[in-house]
């Protein structure tokens, strides 16, 4: 009997040369980017060794057609390898900085670039414990458990930001939990009273939008004053399924009453989605049910990473296969039958192409249309939008889209920012995905307690853990 072997070819491209870092130390290490094509799928992978650890790969991207290559500042790359690198045959390693050298070049690098959205931590505690809570925040809500900055604090170190950018176009309230804060509404007004700052975005687990109707009254009152307020509103999808893993319960009644409440007041959300194995199967779901109101302008996908309460679970979830941008794109196509395009994404100009991806439904009669249907190259809209992180349907008439597809479409239906829904991807990195080139363009800011500004991946990935490499 003659038996046959196939050999399933692999083909190996390596993209560029950058910063990564090791999964279980968690310390910077040269790596590669490279594509893999292995029986007719393409994939990126990060590829490093550590001495103590070996050698690991991670894809970053499950569908190569959504990596773009991620170059960083040019003055980093003179010896083609990334800025810790030295010119050696051996791919630089012996010139490799290390933690320390590289961080202290890199000191001050995001006040120099562009700050799309500027993150402050208002309040360090949370009513609720997630099991997944980036932060790690303490559970605590009064009295002594309560851990807050106050307003002549918070207000202090955003004026400095302002003092010295200028300029600053979505400024978000983050803890912790920031309703909670004792002093939300005298800052939520400060900030909205305050010419430079365009719009306020207030990142919530929605607990006191649903159960607080005095807290949801003044709210009302206070958006109706100034609007351009908008929740970050956490929201983990419609299904059962996920639930207790992401939150430690099942909070879908609680997230509904803040819906209807929001509704009620006029308040716009965005759903805020943090997809894991679990839920990544109930995206389109998501959509399906943010669609039912048109307060709801949108979803944004946040991949699961390791950070907070995350990494302490165990080893092995630190050493699974995360969540990208390709398989989110992937499953909203797939999940809606087609009616979200492949074509329909495109990454944002301001930072890493990496950083944020973005597409667009319009809503017309009750149906969805994404803009591939109507001939609108997305894409081709984004050169004309840079440094802005968060476009609205004001800003694609004010885009020169008057004689295009997408200006002739706006006009026909007379369209309103509730026809227009967002589709926003943004994935955040860990020492699975780091890729230091992300970091240097950069412009999603955490505005630090000593009232600097540094990149969301770089000052919620914390330190290195001690001790464990040789």
């Amino acid at each position: 009997m003659l038996m046959s072997t196939l050999t399933i070819q692999t083909i190996e491209t390596v993209l560029k040369k950058t910063i990564s870092r090791c999964p279980v130390c968690r310390k910077q290490k040269p790596a590669e980017v490279v594509k893999v094509v292995r029986s007719g799928r393409e994939q990126v992978i990060m590829r490093r060794h550590c001495p103590c650890h070996g050698t690991h790969d991670f894809v970053i991207s499950s569908d190569a057609r959504f990596y773009w290559l991620a170059q960083g500042n040019p003055i980093n790359h003179s010896c083609g390898c990334g800025p810790t690198c030295s010119p050696a045959s051996d791919g630089g390693k012996e010139g490799y900085l290390g933690d320390n050298a590289l961080n202290e070049a890199k000191k001050g690098t995001a006040e120099k670039l562009s700050t799309c959205l500027a993150l402050i931590e208002i309040v360090d505690s949370c009513n609720l414990a997630c099991p997944t809570c980036f932060t790690d925040s303490p559970v605590g809500v009064s009295g002594p458990r309560l851990k807050y900055h106050n307003f002549a604090n918070i207000t202090g170190r955003i004026q400095g930001v302002l003092d010295r950018k200028g300029h600053i176009e979505i400024l978000q309230f983050s803890g912790g939990e920031p309703t909670i804060h004792p002093e939300f509404f005298q800052l939520a007004e400060w900030v909205r009273s305050n010419p430079k700052i365009d719009y306020l975005l207030i990142n919530t687990n929605g607990i006191r939008f649903a159960k607080d109707e005095a807290f949801v009254q003044e709210m009302g009152s206070l958006f109706q004053k100034f609007d351009k307020i908008q929740l970050y509103l956490q929201f983990d999808g419609p299904q059962e399924e996920g639930q207790v893993e992401l939150r430690g319960a099942d909070l879908r009644d609680m997230r509904e009453k803040a819906i209807r409440n929001c509704e009620r007041i006029g308040l716009p959300i965005t759903f805020a989605m943090t997809v894991n194995e679990r839920n990544l199967k109930y995206v389109w779901d998501t959509v399906e049910y943010a669609r039912q109101f048109d307060h709801v302008r949108g979803v944004s996908f946040q991949p699961m990473f390791l950070s907070g309460r995350v990494p302490s679970a165990n080893l092995g979830e630190t050493l699974s296969q995360p969540i990208t941008s390709a398989d989110i794109i992937l499953g909203l196509n797939e999940q809606s039958s087609g009616t979200v395009s492949l074509d329909d994404f495109t990454p944002l100009p301001c930072g890493d192409p990496n950083c944020s991806t973005i597409g667009w439904l319009f809503r017309v009669n009750g149906k969805y249309f994404s803009p591939s249907a109507f001939n609108i190259d997305i894409p081709a809209l984004q050169a004309s939008l840079p440094d802005k992180i968060n476009y609205d349907i004001e800003d694609l008439k004010k885009c020169g889209c008057d004689d295009t597809a997408l200006g002739d479409l706006m006009k026909s239906l007379e369209v309103k920012e509730s026809n227009a829904f967002r589709l926003f991807i943004k994935p955040f990195m860990d020492a699975r995905t780091w890729d230091e080139d992300r970091i240097d363009r950069c412009c999603t800011h955490v505005i630090r307690p000593d009232g600097k500004l540094d990149s969301f991946c770089r000052y919620y990935f914390g330190a290195p853990a001690e001790n464990t490499c040789c």
